[in-house]
C-alpha cells in the first residue's frame, strides 16, 4: 500500500471556493446511488466486557465490502490501539493486521454475497492492585484504498440530425451516468444538454462533483502500511481523480491539473470542470466516459473494557536443589516447584524443615524456626 498510485488526468480545471458553487443551467446536486460505504467494519467487540487483571480478554473485529469496487489483497489494513495499550499487549502501542485476501463488492446479478474478513486478537487485562477498577478504551480502525468510478455515454447531436427529431416529435438522447457506491461519491453533470453541434461549434463542458459521503478519513492513496500509518498534513483529505474520454473526445487542456493530490476539504465538495472537443458527428454518437476517483479512506470504532485487581493468595516457594534446607531460597509469591516441597527430599537430620506432600505453605517459618538448614528470604 506504501507505493504511490500514479493517475494521470488531463485538462481539468479546478474551480476555487467550490463549495456552494453555482453555474448557470447546470445541476450540480448529487445524482441517485452515489453514496455508500466501502470496506466497513461491521463488528467491534471485547469479550468479556468485565475482567479481572491477568485474564485473557478476546477482540472480534469484523469486515465486509460495503461499496461497489473490489479491493486488492494487501490494500486494506486494521489497526488495534487503546489506553494504556502496551499493558494490554505486552509492550506493543498497537496491533496490526493486513487484509490477505481480495476484498469483493457484491454481485447482485449472479447472486454473489460481498467478501467478509474476520480477526480476533488476545489481549492480557492490565495488573491492577487488589480492589482497583478501571475502564480502558479500545479503538479498532480500518484503513484501506478504494476507488469510485462514474462510467457514463455523452450523446452528441450534428445541427440537421437535431431539427429533424425535433419536427418529428422525438425527444434527444442526453448524458447520463452509473456510479460505484463508495465512501467518496460522483456527481457528474455535461453542459449543454443535450449536445448539438452547430456550425463551428465541437466543445462541451463535463462538470465532476466529489463527495466525502460518510463520517470517515480521507487520506492519499497508498500512504498507510503496517509499518507507517502516521500521516502527514499534505496526505489528508487529498484524492487522484483519472478522466477516460472515448475515442473522438479529446480533452482540451491538463494546464494545472494532473489529477493526483487533490484536495478534498472535509465538510465541502470537491468541483471538477473538463473541457471537451468532439469530431464531426453526421447524424448522431455516443461516445463513453470514464471518471475514476482513488483514495484513502480510513474509519474507527471504539469500545471499552473494565478490569477489577485481582486478590493473590499468598503462599510460599522456594527454588533450588533438594541436597539441603539451606540450598533454597524462600518467597511468598506462589507454590513450590515439584521435588521442592517442604524440603521433604532433605534428610531427617533436621526435622524442624520437614514437611508434607501438601507443599512449603504446609511449612511456616515460625515452624521451621532458625535452623540453620533452612534460609528464609
Amino acid at each position: 500500500m506504501k507505493g504511490k498510485i500514479l493517475i494521470s488526468l488531463l485538462t481539468i480545471v479546478l474551480i476555487s471556493g467550490c463549495s456552494g458553487i453555482s453555474i448557470p443551467g447546470v445541476d450540480l446536486t448529487p445524482g441517485v446511488g452515489i453514496g455508500g460505504n466501502g470496506l466497513e467494519m461491521t463488528s467491534f467487540l471485547a469479550e468479556p466486557t468485565s475482567a479481572f487483571s491477568g485474564s485473557t480478554v478476546r477482540v472480534t473485529v469484523e469486515v465486509e465490502n460495503k461499496g461497489g469496487t473490489t479491493v486488492p489483497d494487501g490494500d486494506s489494513l486494521i489497526y488495534l490501539t487503546g489506553a494504556s495499550f502496551s499493558e494490554w499487549s505486552g509492550g506493543s502501542s498497537a496491533l496490526y493486521k493486513s487484509i490477505d485476501k481480495e476484498m469483493k463488492a457484491e454481485d447482485v446479478v449472479r447472486g454473489v454475497p460481498a467478501s467478509t474478513f474476520r480477526w480476533n486478537p488476545t489481549l492480557t487485562a492490565p495488573d491492577l492492585d487488589a480492589g482497583q477498577t478501571n475502564s480502558y478504551i479500545l479503538i479498532g480502525r480500518l484503513y484501506s484504498d478504494y476507488k469510485t468510478n462514474a462510467n457514463g455515454n455523452i450523446w452528441v447531436y450534428s445541427e440537421t440530425e437535431a431539427e429533424a427529431a425535433r419536427a418529428a416529435g422525438k425527444s434527444l438522447y442526453t448524458p447520463s451516468f452509473t456510479y460505484t457506491k463508495g465512501p467518496v461519491g460522483l456527481s457528474i453533470t455535461v453542459s449543454p444538454s443535450p449536445i448539438i453541434l452547430y456550425e463551428g461549434e465541437s466543445r462541451f463542458t463535463v462538470y465532476i462533483k466529489i463527495s466525502n459521503l460518510a463520517s470517515g478519513t480521507i487520506y492519499a492513496p497508498g500512504s498507510v502500511s503496517s509499518s507507517d500509518v502516521g500521516l502527514t498534513m499534505d496526505e489528508i483529505n487529498r484524492v487522484d481523480v483519472a478522466v477516460t474520454p472515448g475515442t473522438g473526445l479529446s480533452l482540451v487542456t491538463s494546464d494545472g491539473c494532473e489529477g493526483t493530490d487533490q484536495e478534498l476539504v472535509a465538510g465541502r465538495d470537491l468541483t471538477m470542470v473538463c473541457d471537451v472537443t468532439v469530431g464531426s458527428v453526421a447524424t448522431f454518437q455516443s461516445f463513453p466516459f470514464e471518471v475514476s476517483v482513488s483514495y484513502g479512506y480510513y474509519t474507527e470504532r471504539t469500545t471499552s473494557v473494565t478490569v477489577q485487581g485481582k486478590t493473590t493468595t499468598t503462599t510460599a516457594s522456594c527454588s533450588g536443589t533438594p541436597a539441603a534446607c539451606n540450598t533454597f531460597s524462600w518467597s511468598a509469591t506462589s507454590s513450590c516447584p515439584s521435588k521442592q516441597k517442604g524440603c521433604t527430599d532433605n534428610t531427617t537430620s533436621d526435622p524442624k524443615c520437614l514437611g508434607t506432600a501438601a507443599g512449603c505453605a504446609s511449612r511456616t517459618q515460625a515452624e521451621c524456626g532458625s535452623g540453620t538448614n533452612c534460609n528464609w528470604a
